[in-house]
């Protein structure tokens, strides 16, 4: 089955693990919610079904499973083994969608700051990718520029969009 939005929440409906999850995430909810409602809730983009910090948009958008605290390997990553030719530039690792299977237009937007007060979406480039299963691909982006053009510090980042 092709990923998209409505795969990722009826995937998780068939598991195994569905309904021990969502009694536990109902635990954290405000007590008198009614059980529409925390379904609702527990099935949102913006819960975090699992509690493991991350979002269940973030966890479908970089390919992590929203049933399991999976945190460790589903948020993007710095890179600090760098190829001699860039050794002063900022690299960040992360999965997405492939574009071919991105049917929900989920939005990734790396961005470069030396202040990590304003960032540039023009200041990294892909660097290379590597397609996996499931529609999802590895991808490396690198800071266009280095410590070497006059910044001591480079932060790199990853912003995700979806609709």
């Amino acid at each position: 089955m092709a990923p998209s939005k409505s795969a990722y929440f009826e995937a998780r409906k068939s598991d195994d693990r569905y309904d021990a999850v969502k009694a536990k995430a109902k635990g954290r909810m405000p007590a008198g919610l009614a059980d529409t409602k925390a379904e609702a809730l527990f099935n949102s983009d913006n819960y975090d079904s699992d509690g493991d910090g991350i979002s269940n948009a973030l966890e479908r958008a970089f390919g992590g499973d929203s049933l399991s605290n999976d945190s460790r390997n589903t948020l993007p990553r710095p890179i600090k083994s760098k190829p001699s030719a860039y050794s002063d530039h900022e690299f960040i690792t992360f999965i997405k969608y492939q574009d071919s299977f991105n049917t929900e237009g989920i939005e990734y937007i790396v961005e470069t700051s030396y202040d990590l007060r304003t960032w540039d979406a023009s200041g990294a480039t892909e660097h290379n990718s590597e397609n996996l299963e499931g529609g999802m691909k590895q991808v490396v982006y690198r800071s266009n520029q280095g410590r070497s053009d006059g910044h001591d510090t480079i932060f790199i980042r990853v912003r995700v969009k979806t609709k």
